[in-house]
């Protein structure tokens, strides 16, 4: 990095960094060791930082990890370099209460140092800090990029407000879908929200040996449809982990009715579901029709040399995937706008999970309840004791819909089946 550049960052009180992955190299940390990082820890300096996202990155490593390449770099590297970065911003609690830093869902078109007098620009193709150069007012390029990094950095400060292309750096990445179900890459959650674009996600409605479905109460302090009833699982699809809805289905039951009672029960010795995903076998999809009143009968070679309550659990998916407008209601009164595409499964317990065994469970609050009785609950808003029966949604478009039919088949089935009680 030149020199005037450093000394330029020096001098001055304030910095918005646009792109980090030219300056992210040992040499260049070392360079704004003294030259930012230092009055950061003092209180001297504030800094805004607006970092490519994994997209971009992965768009400039086609660029640059090539034979022609000046300097060949590879993704990975750019990754761990802006890791790097942006860990010397989280060092200390100083330099993070004088920082902001971000990564831009939106692709920069441009790096930038805006520095109290000046404003600093490199192309994009070029790899060279050194050859950052000083816009002046006249320049054809000045307005345009000033505006675009007003627009980018519009009220940082401000917790609240709400980003679709701004997310810190630790915030989880999904996919994007288009409105042709067609994916357009990997964003941020916050995207999500309030656009017309889908993320893919699974609901899990779990049922007993008697046909009762599981559903919970979402916790006061929830960041969304606090207190409300919902359906027994839900989580979207981690692109990172699996490549299938049932394998994501499998890890947010585990996730749901193992991990999280494990942690809010304070480590209690028992658990509706274990850390194993074998204990969940996945049976197809959900096909009554053609197999009659009979369906789940075979369950019962599967479990037929397991003792009493250490049968596995049987998923089956519904055939179809459909989409879903699912408003998110925030502590403050507003609401948040998520489209999804859903596939949905059909879970069923082992014979552990009865009435009696969720009584155990004083910190979650879960319950069994017959699939008509639920569907007045959600009608009159009130349960069979004439208390206030808040739903989400979700829970309210199952229960109101198409799947409410297919909830009562599974029900009716499970109760007449021949599998063990």
């Amino acid at each position: 990095m030149n020199n005037k550049l450093l000394e330029d960052i020096k001098s001055s009180k304030s910095i918005t960094i646009i792109g980090v992955s030219v300056i992210a190299t040992s040499k260049f940390r070392a360079d704004l060791k003294n030259s930012l990082f230092s009055d950061l820890e003092k209180g001297k300096k504030k800094c805004n930082v607006i970092s490519e996202s994994d997209n971009q990155l992965f768009q400039q490593s086609l660029l640059t990890d090539t034979d022609d390449a000046r300097e060949r770099i590879s993704f990975e590297e750019l990754i761990i370099r802006r890791k790097f970065l942006i860990g010397e911003f989280d060092k200390t609690e100083e330099r993070k209460n004088n920082s902001n830093v971000r990564l831009s869902a939106l692709t920069l078109p441009f790096y930038a140092i805006q520095t109290d007098k000046s404003l600093w620009y490199l192309p994009i193709n070029d790899f060279n800090a050194d050859n950052y150069f000083i816009l002046e007012e006249n320049d054809k390029l000045y307005v345009s990029v000033k505006t675009y990094i007003n627009l980018l950095t519009d009220g940082l400060s401000i917790k609240d407000r709400e980003y679709k292309f701004l997310s810190k750096p630790d915030v989880e990445l999904l996919e994007l879908f288009d409105q042709n179900k067609a994916p357009r890459g990997i964003f941020p959650r916050d995207s999500f929200y309030n656009t017309d674009h889908y993320q893919y996600v699974v609901w899990g409605l779990v049922f007993s040996r008697e046909g009762k479905l599981l559903i919970h109460q979402r916790a006061k302090n929830a960041k969304d449809n606090q207190g409300m009833w919902d359906k027994s699982v839900g989580g979207h699809l981690d692109f990172k982990l699996e490549k299938s809805t049932h394998e994501a289905m499998v890890r947010e039951l585990i996730e749901e009715l193992f991990t999280k009672e494990q942690i809010e029960q304070q480590g209690h010795g028992f658990s509706m579901l274990t850390d194993d995903i074998e204990s969940v076998y996945f049976l197809g999809d959900w096909r009554l029709e053609d197999y009659g009143p009979y369906y789940l009968d075979h369950i019962e070679l599967l479990e037929s040399k397991k003792k009493k309550g250490t049968e596995n659990w049987v998923m089956y998916k519904y055939p179809k995937t459909f989409t879903h407008n699912t408003p998110r209601r925030l502590p403050n009164g507003k609401e948040r706008r998520l489209r999804v595409m859903v596939d949905v499964f059909f879970i069923i317990t082992n014979t552990t999970i009865t009435d009696t065994y969720l009584e155990k469970f004083e910190n979650s609050s879960f319950l069994l309840v017959e699939p008509n009785k639920l569907k007045s609950w959600v009608d009159n808003e009130v349960d069979d004791d004439n208390r206030e029966f808040k739903v989400t949604p979700d829970l309210k478009y199952i229960m109101t819909g198409k799947l409410r039919d297919v909830i009562t088949e599974v029900s009716t089935t499970i109760k007449y089946s021949n599998i063990r009680k």
